[in-house]
C-alpha cells in the first residue's frame, strides 16, 4: 500500500543544504492574503484575488545526546540569522530563506525533552528565496 501514498517519514528538511533527520511531525502551512476585487459587474458576487503569500514551517525536534540540530537550532533562533530551508517528498519541493521564530522547549515528565519550533520566510541577501518544483529527490 505505501506505493500508492507519500509517507511523511520519506520526506527530507535540510537547512543550509544539511538534512535534518531528528523531526517529528512537519508541517507546512502555505496561505494568501486576500484583497476585495468586486465590482458591479460581478453580478451580484463578491470577487477575491490573491496578494502576498504566507508561509509557515512548524516541526517537533527533540533533544538526543550526539544530534546537534535541536542546539543548532535554538543557535539560530537566538542569532535570528536567516537560514536555506528545503522541504521535500515524492510530491516536489520547497525552498526558502527562512528565519527561526519560535523554539518552545516542551519538559515533559514522561516525554523525551524537545522543542517545537516555527520557521517563516524572512529577507536575505544571499540566501535563495523561495522556490517551489515539482518531483522530488
Amino acid at each position: 500500500m505505501s506505493a500508492e501514498v507519500k509517507l511523511g517519514l520519506d520526506a527530507v528538511l535540510t537547512i543550509d543544504g544539511a538534512e535534518i533527520k531528528n523531526v517529528k511531525d512537519l508541517t507546512v502551512s502555505l496561505e494568501k492574503a486576500e484583497a476585495d476585487a468586486s465590482t458591479r459587474d460581478n453580478n451580484g458576487w463578491r470577487a477575491t484575488v490573491g496578494t502576498l503569500k504566507d508561509a509557515s514551517i512548524e516541526f517537533t525536534v527533540l533533544n538526543k545526546n550526539g544530534d546537534t540540530s535541536f542546539g543548532m537550532l535554538q543557535g539560530l533562533w537566538a542569532s535570528g540569522t536567516p537560514t536555506d530551508v528545503g522541504i521535500s517528498d515524492a510530491g516536489g519541493s520547497l525552498t526558502l530563506t527562512c528565519e527561526v521564530m519560535n523554539f518552545n522547549v516542551n519538559q515533559n515528565l514522561e516525554e523525551v525533552v524537545s522543542a517545537d519550533v516555527t520557521l517563516k520566510p524572512t529577507q536575505s541577501s544571499s540566501g535563495g528565496g523561495m522556490n517551489v518544483g515539482g518531483g522530488g529527490p
